[in-house]
């Protein structure tokens, strides 16, 4: 640091003048007083005994003076050797705005000023040489103006300047005005702390366009759970403005109250919930919630994926499944099962049969001289009579319907759960009836002039044993030995 003053020499002017008047009233004694002789002998010891009195005197204010003045230095070197170690520079402008002193962290922010600092310039000097060597970006094309700018707000500002300088360094500067019309500034380098805020606010933008850009909806809540902030996609998936959703309970959204939903127990596992749009359209929802807790702010942010789509296509595809897995199983003509669906539930129920010990009944019907039929009505009637017998079949059968299968042909298969050879037999006699009431014509038959049917019964109680095939076998005997005995009836048979 430069020093502001220069030690005074005055105390020492003042000492001399009194030392030198000694001296003359010495002389002058030592003249004579011839009016006075009796005064002779003790003026000149009065005189030596002054001078010695303000030699001492002048030496012990000497010496008090000189021990001042060393630690006037000393302090004044402390304060030097301390404003210099402040990682901040300190300028100090007279009142004629020139500057008077100044630390070495100046000089290290501005090195090729350093002449310019020692000639003790003003500051308009200073910043005309610094805009000359272009080292404020902020007033390139507009020096002048930027200059009687500066100079309009000089020691007038109630908020520290940001200004940028040579090399990208960032400095805030404080200045001051002292009571005797000077400027104290002091300027600290803040370049990291700009940095860091630059890229702060760039990260902030992009986040902002992320989650102005998401597909899925993003909600900020507060602490209970209110909406603070949506994006766009969440006002286009619930169809309210922004405006709209601020202030409104999650639980209102989600189709439950601020009772029954809160933030804080949705944290974790992403949960599913049902909404609905503005226009009433239900919404399937998938709601991942997040908590950001600092010192001074608690949030919550809420992340909406909609799956309504994807459910309608679960749906659908859960649908098509089901139909192919009926068409797989069902026959395209009579809308009966067909073999592979009776192959299945024979396989099925044998096994349960084994378990529970219950009987199980099939009944074997063939349809008497189709092949006549078709010759004489054609393939068309032909198809339209076996759908008309698979209807008669299915409602002989009642509540186990869906176990009546077509099993090739004109022949089509029964199969009765829980049912023994005498329930079956009922069940036969009215299959039996129904065909011959319904009256289906069939005047190439030499049985009767309507359609009429072949029936075999065939029942047993599963076990580990014996195959399935057996009651097969058993009911394909019973329709043989029906045909052989004249058709139009039905046997039974009993499988041991």
């Amino acid at each position: 640091m430069t020093r502001l003053a220069e030690a005074r020499l005055w105390p020492l002017l003042a000492f001399a003048l009194l030392v030198g008047l000694q001296a003359a009233i010495l002389m002058v004694s030592l003249g004579g007083l011839p009016d006075s002789p009796g005064w002779a002998p003790v003026v000149p010891w009065l005189g030596f005994a002054a001078l010695a009195f303000t030699v001492l005197l002048a030496v012990s204010v000497m010496g008090g003076l000189s021990r001042a003045q060393a630690r006037a230095r000393k302090a004044q070197r402390t304060l030097e050797e301390a404003i210099d170690a402040l990682p901040a520079s300190v300028e100090i402008f007279d009142q004629d705005d020139r500057l008077v002193a100044y630390n070495r962290r100046l000089v290290e922010i501005y090195p090729h000023m350093l002449r310019a600092f020692q000639r003790k310039a003003s500051f308009e000097d200073l910043v005309r040489e610094s805009l000359e060597r272009g080292g404020i970006p902020e007033a390139r094309g507009r020096e002048d103006e930027w200059l009687q700018e500066r100079k309009d707000a000089r020691g007038r500002q109630t908020a520290p300047l940001l200004q940028r300088v040579h090399d990208d360094m960032w400095l805030r500067i404080f200045e001051c005005r002292t009571p005797s019309g000077g400027i104290v500034g002091v300027r600290m380098e803040v370049t990291d702390l700009i940095h860091e805020q630059q890229s702060l606010a760039a990260s902030r933008a992009q986040l902002k366009a992320t989650i102005e850009a998401a597909g899925n909806g993003i909600l900020t809540l507060d602490s209970g759970g209110h909406v603070l902030e949506v994006n766009p996609s969440t006002e286009q998936l619930f169809g309210f403005s922004a405006s709209e959703l601020q202030g409104v309970h999650i639980g209102m959204l989600f189709g439950s109250t601020g009772d029954l939903m809160h933030p804080q127990d949705l944290l974790g596992t992403p949960r599913e919930f049902s909404a609905r749009h503005r226009s009433g359209e239900r919404l399937a929802l998938q709601l991942t919630v997040a908590e950001v807790r600092t010192d001074t702010i608690h949030l919550y942010v809420c992340i909406v994926t909609d799956f309504t789509e994807r459910h309608r296509q679960e749906e659908r595809l859960k649908r098509a499944n089901e139909l192919l897995a009926r068409q797989s199983t069902t026959d395209g003509l009579t809308g009966v099962g067909n073999r592979r669906l009776f192959d299945q539930l024979l396989q099925q129920e044998w096994q349960r049969g084994t378990r529970s010990g219950r009987p199980l009944a099939l009944v074997m019907v063939d349809i008497d001289h189709f092949k006549q039929y078709n010759d004489r009505y054609g393939h068309v009637t032909g198809d339209d009579c076996l759908r008309r017998v698979a209807t008669l079949l299915r409602s002989c059968v009642g509540r186990g319907s869906e176990a009546v299968c077509r099993y090739g042909g004109e022949e089509f298969a029964m199969l009765l759960v829980d049912t023994d050879l005498a329930g079956a037999q009922v069940v036969a006699q009215r299959c039996l009836d129904s065909v011959r009431l319904a009256a289906i014509e069939h005047e190439g038959s030499p049985v009767r002039r309507s359609v009429s049917l072949s029936i075999g019964v065939a029942a047993c109680v599963p076990d580990t044993g014996t195959p399935p095939q057996r009651l097969i076998e058993a009911a394909d005997r019973a329709l043989y030995d029906a045909k052989q005995g004249g058709r139009a009836r039905l046997i039974c048979q009993q499988l041991a």
